[in-house]
């Protein structure tokens, strides 16, 4: 992909990239870089060496990571300097800025460089404006003014929902310049199901929004689940910040004696394992109070398993493909789809894996790559 006749050069600034083990972001932006440089452009991504095995990664240095030029930083206070430091010196070579997230502090100052400069700044808010996140913080909402302030007409907002479209209209006002593309991944090998496995899977961060103590007390309700031979399986680590609420998590599976014996915690599950994990499933879970897309709902579907999801998630097409459910988050409500779907006989749950597996072709990353490319290229907004 070329620029005033020259080969164009992107720069991606993000708190977290492959092989980060926190967060779907992370990931994300590794499918999204990858497919970009298939369109023969130059990508480079500044980041954090936060959530990555210390042997795995050379740090504070330039390295190719699949073809994508990477620096991971050192990070020693919540400035991220060196993050800072090495965008804005990219930044002086490149033609786009892609930012991840609102709240990551390094990413004003770029932005700002970035504006100053006359670099075109495409912004990912990543669910941040939703009120869930936000949470009536007068902080937030200031910085939130602070960006509208010197960006609104500056910046492209990226969402990856109608909702989240709304969300940045509310806050950065009706004229934002916005595109809405959902998150697309790198569709993974297909596992070979083994059939019999009789689990439900949730997999994900470990955190309040995420809505775990409602899914739990969902199924403790549900006499489906209680009387079957079914478990959940929760895969997925614990941020320090969250340590209260995985103690609370714990309290009420000690607290139901019908739940004793049918919640099993995996830790991190990354690679191949993830993805065997998803297609033995029955169902994987996403209840989350608000997500701004979900991506394991779209890892979940590449491997045939559907999915339950959250109103508070964007997937109400999950019931329009016959893929799945879409549900108020409240305790009777999953209690009553649980009951539902463990009562689904098997030629029908075997159609509902096949639309499951179809729906998500829809989300490859390099057959839509070119959505990007029109944004990136020609200003495309809603």
């Amino acid at each position: 992909m070329f620029f005033n006749g020259l080969r164009m050069k992107i720069l991606i600034a993000a708190g977290l990239f492959y092989p980060s083990k926190l967060g779907g972001p992370a990931n994300t932006l590794y499918w999204f870089a990858k497919a970009l440089i298939s369109k023969n452009t130059e990508v480079s991504v500044v980041t954090s060496k936060n959530h990555i095995d210390e042997n795995s990664i050379e740090f504070d240095k330039w390295i190719k990571v699949d073809g994508i030029r990477v620096r991971y930083c050192s990070t020693y206070t919540k400035l991220h300097l060196r993050i800072l430091f090495n965008s804005i010196r990219e930044l002086l070579k490149c033609d786009v800025v892609i930012l991840s997230s609102f709240f990551y502090i390094p990413n004003f100052p770029i932005a700002l460089c970035s504006v100053l400069l006359n670099k075109k700044v495409i912004w990912s808010p990543r669910g941040e404006l939703f009120e869930s996140a936000i949470n009536r913080s007068k902080a937030k909402l200031f910085y939130v003014r602070i960006i509208k302030f010197f960006f609104a007409k500056k910046a492209i907002f990226h969402s990856t929902s109608t909702d989240e479209c709304c969300r940045i209209k509310k806050y950065l006002g009706a004229d934002s310049k916005i595109v809405i593309i959902p998150n697309y991944i790198e569709l993974p090998y297909k596992q070979n199901r083994v059939e019999g496995k009789e689990y439900l899977l949730y997999l994900g961060r470990i955190a309040p929004i995420k809505a775990l103590d409602k899914l739990l007390l969902g199924l403790a309700k549900s006499d489906s689940f209680i009387q079957s031979n079914f478990i959940l399986l929760i895969a997925g680590g614990v941020e320090n910040q969250f340590g209260d609420y995985y103690e609370k998590i714990q309290l009420i599976i000690q607290n139901k004696e019908l739940l004793k014996n049918k919640i099993i915690f995996l830790g991190n599950v990354e690679g191949a394992e993830k993805y065997k994990l998803y297609a033995n499933a029955f169902f994987t879970l996403l209840v989350s109070d608000s997500e701004n897309f979900g991506n394991v709902v779209v890892e979940s579907l590449s491997q045939g398993t559907p999915v339950i999801a959250s109103k508070g998630t964007p997937w109400q097409k999950l019931e329009d493909k016959k893929a799945g459910f879409w549900i108020n988050n409240n305790v009777e409500d999953i209690a009553n789809c649980i009951d539902e779907v463990l009562k689904i006989e098997n030629k029908e749950y075997q159609q509902i894996r096949n639309n499951a597996y179809n729906y998500g072709l829809e989300f490859d990353v390099h057959t839509n790559i070119d959505k990007w490319i029109n944004v990136i290229k020609n200003h495309v907004t809603i």
